[in-house]
C-alpha cells in the first residue's frame, strides 16, 4: 500500500468493488447501507481524503448544492436545512444557503447568485408571489426540487406535507371536543400550502355544519399579534384557534398574553408545526406535527436522483402530519361556554 491511501486501497479493505468506493463517496443513494457502511469505515480507518477539485473536473460536478429559502429565523425551514445539510455531507456535498424575505426580486437575484458557482442542484422553498419567476430563472436542466411551496403548475420534483389532510384532522380534532367556533389564522392565502390548509379546514367545518372563520393575520409574527389581539379584544373571539404555520402561532402566544386570555380555560389553541419550543411552554402546546425528517430524506432522495441522472421514483411526495395533543386543547365544556369567564384549570402560556 502506498503511503497515500487510495480508493483501490479503500476497496481492498471494505471487501467491494471499486465501483461500489466510487458509489459511495459520491453519495449514491441506491448502494445498500451495509456496503456503504464497509466503505466509510474503510475510508476512515485508512485516512482516504478525496481529491474533491480533480473529482469535480473529471464529473463536471462541483459536489455544492444550493438552497433557497424565505426566512432563517422560521424554525420550520431552520430545521430542514439543518437535516438536508447533515444529508448532503454524509454524500460528500455543501450546501450554500441563501434566503429571500419573502421578495421575489430578491430571490432571483440570490439563486442567479447559486447558480453562477455552479451549484449541482437547487432546493427551493419559493417566496410569497415567487414560484413563477424562480421557474423561468432555473430552466428546465437544472437539478431541482421545490419544497412546501408548490406552484400550481410546477413541472420540478416536489416534497411537501398532505396540507389539506393535515388541516382537515387538525379541524376535525377541535370539533371532537365541542367546538363550533373555531377560526384558522393563516398568512396569505396565495401560498399554495396555505390554500390547501384552508381547503382542508372548510371541509371539515363544513361537514359539521360549522361556520368556517379564516383570518388572514400577515406575514409576520408582529403582524399576526396586532391581528389576533384585535380579534381577541373583540364580541368575536373563537373558543378555539387554530394557527396555520409556527410564526403565526408565536403570534398568537404574543396576542392572547397582551389580552390575558388563559389557555385552554377561555381559548383552545392547536398550532400547525410542531417544534421543541411547544413543548417547552405551559401549557404544552398541541400541534399537527410535519415529518420533517422524512421531508428532507426525499427531497435529497430526489436531488440526487437528479443529480446523477437516474430515473426518478415518485416525483411528487405528499407526507402525512402527526396529531400531538397536549394541555393547550380542552374540550368546550371545559374550556367555558362563555368566552369571557374564568376557569381556574387555564393559564397562560410561559416557560416552565
Amino acid at each position: 500500500m502506498s503511503d497515500k491511501p487510495t480508493m483501490n486501497d479503500v476497496a481492498r479493505l471494505a471487501r467491494v468493488a471499486l465501483g461500489t468506493v466510487s458509489k459511495v463517496l459520491n453519495g449514491d443513494v441506491t448502494v445498500k447501507p451495509e456496503l456503504r457502511a464497509r466503505v466509510l469505515e474503510a475510508a476512515e480507518t485508512l485516512r482516504y481524503q478525496r481529491n474533491r477539485i480533480a473529482a469535480s473536473l473529471r464529473s463536471r460536478h462541483t459536489q455544492t448544492v444550493g438552497i433557497v429559502i424565505p426566512d432563517i429565523l422560521n424554525t420550520f425551514y431552520a430545521e430542514f436545512v439543518e437535516k438536508i445539510e447533515n444529508l448532503a455531507a454524509e454524500a460528500g456535498y455543501t450546501v450554500l444557503i441563501v434566503t429571500t424575505g419573502e421578495d421575489s426580486q430578491q430571490a432571483k437575484t440570490r439563486a442567479d447568485t447559486l447558480i453562477q458557482r455552479q451549484v449541482d442542484g437547487m432546493i427551493v422553498i419559493p417566496p410569497l408571489d415567487g414560484s413563477d419567476m424562480l421557474m423561468d430563472l432555473l430552466g428546465p436542466d437544472l437539478p431541482c426540487v421545490i419544497v412546501d411551496r408548490i406552484a400550481a403548475e410546477n413541472p420540478y420534483p416536489s416534497v411537501a406535507v398532505d396540507n389539506i389532510d393535515a388541516a382537515y384532522q387538525g379541524a376535525r380534532y377541535l370539533l371532537s371536543l365541542g367546538h363550533r367556533h373555531i377560526t384558522l389564522a393563516v398568512n396569505s392565502p396565495n401560498l399554495w400550502n396555505t390554500r390547501e390548509r384552508i381547503i382542508g379546514f372548510e371541509q371539515a367545518m363544513r361537514e359539521a355544519g360549522a361556520k368556517a372563520d379564516v383570518r388572514i393575520v400577515g406575514m409576520t409574527v408582529e403582524d399576526a399579534r396586532i391581528s389576533l389581539s384585535a380579534l381577541f379584544r373583540g364580541d368575536e373571539r373563537p373558543t378555539a384557534l387554530f394557527t396555520a404555520n409556527n410564526l403565526v402561532t408565536l403570534g398568537a402566544i404574543h396576542a392572547q398574553h397582551d389580552c390575558g386570555i388563559e389557555i385552554p380555560a377561555e381559548l383552545s389553541l392547536l398550532a400547525f408545526d410542531d417544534f421543541e419550543w411547544l413543548r417547552l411552554l405551559r401549557p404544552a402546546v398541541s400541534a399537527m406535527q410535519q415529518p420533517i425528517d422524512q421531508i428532507a430524506v426525499e427531497t435529497w432522495r430526489l436531488m440526487f436522483q437528479q443529480i446523477g441522472k437516474q430515473p426518478i421514483s415518485l416525483r411528487h411526495v405528499r407526507s402525512g402530519a402527526q396529531l400531538m395533543i397536549r394541555q393547550s386543547t380542552a374540550a368546550l365544556v371545559a374550556s367555558g361556554k362563555k368566552p369571557s369567564g374564568k376557569n381556574p384549570i387555564g393559564k397562560k402560556l410561559g416557560v416552565m
